[in-house]
């Protein structure tokens, strides 16, 4: 053939047969385990936090680290301060660079200190010095208090992080829920600090588009596989109460909805697994930031559901490349942009 397209893809990613059996069997107890148990909006977001700190849901308890720290950075109101997770590399001597991080949770559960060990293996990876912020959650702060914390935290950072840190702030990153909050304190900075330049972006299967893209509705399992529809019906209504999902694209929820054109996109590295709802918003929201002159890039990984880089790397074939890649990702970038 003659014709080539101008967009490519790696097809081979998507097919059925690229998905390892024990990415197939890791699926399966995973369905297992969290079949019947109980959702978050039945038992209230108060208690069901309370619950998954504990070990009371399905899943692990949360792994909290000895070494990382406690801190806080001013916010925006007088008076209120934010807590964020501080969490430093193993390796001595100065960091490089520093990563600000928002934790999953569909913006209503988990927090800034419940992913120490994602964060110590982003820290160990690039010898980055990563910082979380325990923004506000929903529903009792609704959008955007919780935002507004991300965007408060960056701003401080810029100002602050070598005289407190001894290394310039040049990453912002995610999972999920905190995927959708780096994306959008990404593109806060772009317009408000124009002169800060970020040297990268980390994009773990975030949500980009809140009214929903079609994969949000056609992903389909025999039990809920950490993600679905339905989750994320009710996450948005505890996010943005009383709004249709067409006053959900606007772009200041919706980054999807954003006019890219004209403003120095930052590199971004977007991942996600064929096996969640929230794949159409990685490849869509990729495609879109090439289109608008950012580099992008995609890594998409057969069989993996939503949230696979939080498992633990020697028990999730996915979760321990996901995590090379993204170390490799930071290291070619330290430096490049930060500023």
């Amino acid at each position: 053939m003659s014709l080539h397209s101008d967009l490519t893809i790696d097809a081979s990613k998507f097919k059925p047969e690229a998905i390892s059996e024990s990415t197939r069997k890791m699926n399966d107890g995973l369905m297992q385990l969290t079949k019947g148990d109980a959702s978050w909006w039945e038992v209230g977001p108060a208690k069901y936090r309370e619950m998954r700190r504990t070990g009371k849901t399905a899943l692990p308890k949360p792994v909290f680290l000895d070494s990382a720290e406690t801190i806080s950075v001013p916010s925006r109101e007088e008076g209120r301060d934010i807590p964020c997770r501080l969490v430093k590399p193993d390796a001595e001597g100065q960091v490089k660079a520093i990563y600000l991080h928002a934790h999953a949770g569909g913006w209503t559960l988990m927090s800034e200190d419940t992913q120490d060990p994602l964060l110590k293996a982003i820290a160990n990876a690039a010898t980055v010095a990563v910082i979380s912020v325990g923004y506000r959650l929903a529903p009792e702060h609704p959008f955007p208090q919780g935002a507004e914390d991300c965007f408060d935290a960056a701003e401080w950072l810029i100002e602050h992080s070598e005289s407190k840190f001894g290394a310039s702030f040049q990453f912002v990153g995610g999972e999920s829920a905190g995927g959708h909050l780096a994306m959008l304190t990404a593109l806060y900075l772009l317009k408000h600090k124009p002169s800060f330049k970020l040297s990268g972006l980390v994009l773990n299967f975030g949500a980009f588009d809140l009214s929903f893209l079609p994969q949000v509705y056609n992903y389909k399992t025999p039990h809920v596989l950490i993600l679905d529809r339905e989750t994320m019906e009710h996450f948005a209504e505890a996010v943005w109460p009383g709004l249709s999902a067409v006053q959900r694209r606007d772009p200041s929820i919706s980054p999807f909805y954003e006019n890219l054109r004209g403003l120095e996109l930052p590199p971004a590295l977007f991942t996600c697994g064929t096996e969640d709802c929230l794949l159409d918003d990685s490849v869509m929201m990729a495609t879109k930031w090439q289109m608008s002159g950012g580099d992008a890039i995609l890594k998409i990984f057969p069989g993996a559901p939503h949230g696979f880089i939080l498992f633990p790397p020697d028990a999730s074939e996915n979760a321990k490349e996901g995590l090379a890649i993204l170390g490799e990702f930071l290291r070619d970038r330290i430096g490049g942009d930060g500023k």
